[in-house]
């Protein structure tokens, strides 16, 4: 499993690990995401330290979970994104829908 998800009181964290290419690890974490705010999670903040490769597909999969979190008024914050994933957000301009924090403290700033 290349995704684990933790609960907490005001947030859950989403660890990533490894390289997402668009198959089904990128489905596990989508369907992991999705699964914790039908459950009511209001506040997801995804851990990308250990991420190596991330995929346009699964690049998408951010852009859809993220409109998906802004319907239920509920927040997706990144954080410990990579600098070259942070220059392909930059200029493909997702990071300007995305949230996006250079470290956890930074993120866990945002959800209390």
């Amino acid at each position: 499993m290349k995704t684990k998800l933790e609960k907490f009181e005001n947030y859950c964290l989403m660890k990533l690990d490894g390289q997402f290419v668009g198959g089904d690890e990128t489905d596990e974490f989508f369907n992991l995401a999705m699964g914790a705010l039908a459950d009511g999670c209001k506040n997801l903040v995804m851990d990308f330290k250990d991420v190596l490769y991330f995929s346009s597909i699964s690049i998408g999969k951010l852009i859809k979970l993220n409109y998906e979190y802004n319907l239920k008024d509920s927040r997706l914050i990144l954080t410990n994104v990579n600098k070259t994933l942070q220059d392909v957000f930059k200029i493909t301009k997702v990071s300007s829908i995305l949230r996006i924090t250079l470290t956890m403290e930074e993120a866990l700033e945002q959800v209390k």
